[in-house]
C-alpha cells in the first residue's frame, strides 16, 4: 500500500491512500499545513479499475470535475476501502469519531462538519459547494 501524490494546475495536491493507518498518518500530517483538506472515502477498485460500490462509481466523475473549483493550495485525499474491510461493523473508519463513516462514498472537509454521504456525492451542486465554501 503506497500513497500517491499528484499536483493539479491550480495547486490542489491530490493524494491516494488505501487503508486506515495510511489515511490517518497522512491526514494528521496535513493538519498543520493550515490548508483545506478534502477527503473522499470510496470503494476500492478491482484490476479493471471498477469499484465494488455502485454509488462510488456514480460519484467519481462528479467529484473529479468539481476538483477544478477547489481552493488553491488545498489537499484532496482519495481513500479506497476494500469491501470486506468496509463490511466489518468494527471497521475503524466507522468507529473513528473524526470520520464516523456510515455510507460510501463520503466526501468531507477534514476537521469540519461539512460532509456529503452516499448519493449526495453524485450531486454536482452539493459537491461544488463543499469545495468552495469556507468553514
Amino acid at each position: 500500500m503506497r500513497a500517491g501524490l499528484v499536483r493539479f494546475a491550480k495547486m490542489v495536491v491530490k493524494h491516494k491512500v488505501t487503508g486506515y493507518e495510511e489515511f490517518t498518518k497522512l491526514a494528521e500530517s496535513l493538519e498543520s499545513s493550515g490548508e483545506p483538506v478534502h477527503i473522499l472515502f470510496t470503494g476500492s477498485k478491482d484490476e479493471n479499475g471498477e469499484s465494488w460500490c455502485p454509488y462510488c462509481v456514480k460519484a467519481a466523475p462528479v467529484v473529479t470535475k468539481a476538483l477544478d473549483t477547489a481552493p488553491e493550495k488545498s489537499h484532496f485525499i482519495t481513500v479506497e476501502i476494500e469491501r470486506p474491510f468496509w463490511k466489518d461493523l468494527n471497521c475503524p473508519f466507522r468507529k473513528d469519531p473524526r470520520t464516523h463513516l456510515v455510507f460510501l462514498p463520503t466526501l468531507l472537509r477534514w476537521r469540519s462538519p461539512q460532509r456529503l454521504d452516499g448519493s449526495q456525492c453524485a450531486n454536482a451542486d452539493l459537491v461544488g459547494m463543499l469545495f468552495q465554501d469556507e468553514d
